[in-house]
């Protein structure tokens, strides 16, 4: 196989270990196994990844990176909100992952709903918290989201617990143009969105500061 330089070298064993997976349910055996396939040069692939492991993390930054230069081409993404940018992250992802269904049903479909940090997508996971903790911060600074004690260090969890459900909703959806996604995104994220911005939750706790301050009364 005739490869021109190093980024196409990437790709071509980036999809070519995907197709591996698709058609045999697990990785290859070895790496000489599968450049003996490609009839590719083993140290090609050392000189890319030191492993099938390094291999498939590499696979999921790169949709992640896919989906920012996605929403990056709306020459008005910058001006957006926080709950905008974050309704356009998921909107977007979804479809890059469309793209890739069948791969991410095999690695993912038996994701436990207790594990909130799944090994297999711990490099996504990584790359995810640092942009979303922009996209808070972000907010927190137009006062979209409230600063609350104890709790504001919290919101990119909670924004990667609605990823997971998210994911989790799109790998069993069945419904048409994948329709309960879309619900699921917006609702979602109306609900969160409501709750991370100051309003009676807000109100409530300087009541009770101010109950606890003026305990004669």
């Amino acid at each position: 196989m005739e490869i021109e330089n190093n980024i196409e070298l990437k790709n071509v064993f980036q999809n070519e270990y995907i197709l591996y997976l698709l058609r045999n349910g697990k990785p290859p055996v070895t790496v000489y196994s599968f450049c003996e396939d490609l009839k590719i040069e083993e140290s090609d692939f050392y000189q890319c990844f030191n492993s099938f492991k390094v291999l498939e993390a590499s696979i999921w930054e790169l949709l992640f990176h896919q989906t920012i230069d996605a929403i990056q081409q709306d020459s008005e993404f910058e001006t957006y909100s926080a709950q905008e940018k974050v309704l356009s992250f998921f909107y977007t992802i979804v479809e890059v992952f469309k793209q890739n269904r069948s791969f991410i049903v095999l690695k993912l479909g038996a994701i436990s709903r207790k594990d909130f940090r799944p090994k297999t997508l711990e490099p996504f996971r990584v790359l995810f918290n640092n942009w979303i903790t922009e996209v808070v911060n972000g907010g927190l600074s137009t006062d979209e989201i409230a600063t609350r004690p104890l709790v504001t260090d919290k919101y990119t969890e909670v924004l990667w617990g609605q990823f997971l459900y998210i994911l989790r909703v799109w790998i069993n959806d069945e419904s048409k143009d994948f329709q309960i996604t879309d619900a699921a995104i917006e609702k979602t994220s109306a609900l969160l969105f409501e709750l991370m911005k100051k309003g009676p939750i807000d109100l409530l706790i300087d009541f009770l500061k101010f109950a606890y301050q003026n305990k004669a009364y």
